[in-house]
């Protein structure tokens, strides 16, 4: 149930009472990723021949991210297309701190927030993979920036990142799972798909986004805090650059494994199969 609701409208406001939300879905995910993975992913991997014990674990942990990630993006992509911010970076900022959030998008920005925090967790429970240190780095700077700007009334932001982000996981998982399916043609379309849609997102809207931000957000908030009440949130120098900075590690690791996806471009370009890019080697049969 979520707490803070506002004279019984479809207004909610934010608070430290929202963390049980919080944890409840991070248990949830935990839960129905589990539940996919036994009773539907390993009985789709057994339709496709698909034997091996490491192939069969890898392909579960590829179809939940990819069904994840779909209805994340698309649920995403309706606020966002209802939104006042729709193409308008400069209204994400119009008027901050917006207080009041309303129930579906309180809803949307939480349970993302309890995914990426769910992820850490997973992270630790799977095989080690040769790209670890940058996923672990990746899933704990945007689980702080979920966070952080969930209470700081910068989940609009957020949430436009999150959406440039979600798309292209749909197209890697994907891809992921056409290989071990034996569909090597389609993995290949699926992953050019992919690295077109990595470099556009993940490296054009979202340094757009980035630079839009740094440049022109405190100059359209002007809600600083020299003349503001007491006890009333601004911004500072300090927070701010706080954001940045994570925002600019999110993208150096971003520029990292954009190093590895080339890479296996070059592969595929070359006439090879393309490969898993962010993990380990796996049988595909």
């Amino acid at each position: 149930i979520l707490q803070y609701q506002k004279n019984n409208t479809n207004l909610y406001g934010i608070g430290i009472d929202d963390v049980y939300f919080l944890i409840y879905w991070v248990i949830c995910l935990i839960f129905i990723r589990s539940c996919l993975m036994v009773f539907l992913l390993q009985p789709l991997a057994h339709y496709f021949k698909i034997h091996k014990f490491k192939a069969i674990q890898r392909f579960r942990e590829q179809g939940w991210s990819t069904i994840y990630y779909f209805v994340s993006w698309c649920s995403g992509f309706y606020l966002y297309y209802k939104s006042d911010y729709f193409f308008n970076l400069n209204n994400i900022y119009k008027n901050w701190p917006i207080k009041e959030l309303e129930f579906w998008f309180k809803i949307y920005y939480l349970i993302q927030t309890a995914c990426w925090i769910q992820q850490i967790f997973v992270l630790n429970t799977e095989e080690k993979r040769k790209d670890y240190i940058q996923m672990f780095s990746h899933h704990i700077i945007t689980s702080i920036l979920c966070i952080c700007s969930y209470g700081y009334y910068f989940s609009r932001v957020g949430h436009v990142i999150l959406i440039i982000m979600d798309s292209g996981d749909i197209f890697l998982s994907g891809a992921k799972m056409l290989k071990y399916c034996g569909f090597e043609n389609l993995c290949d379309i699926a992953f050019v798909l992919f690295v077109i849609n990595w470099i556009i997102l993940r490296h054009g809207c979202y340094n757009l986004v980035f630079y839009h931000a740094v440049t022109k957000a405190m100059k359209i908030m002007d809600s600083n805090c020299i003349d503001h009440p007491e006890n009333e949130i601004c911004y500072t120098d300090s927070a701010m650059n706080f954001f940045f900075t994570l925002l600019g590690g999110l993208q150096i690791i971003t520029i990292v494994w954009l190093f590895m996806i080339l890479r296996v471009a070059w592969k595929v370009i070359s006439g090879k199969n393309a490969e898993d890019v962010r993990s380990d080697d796996d049988d595909s049969e």
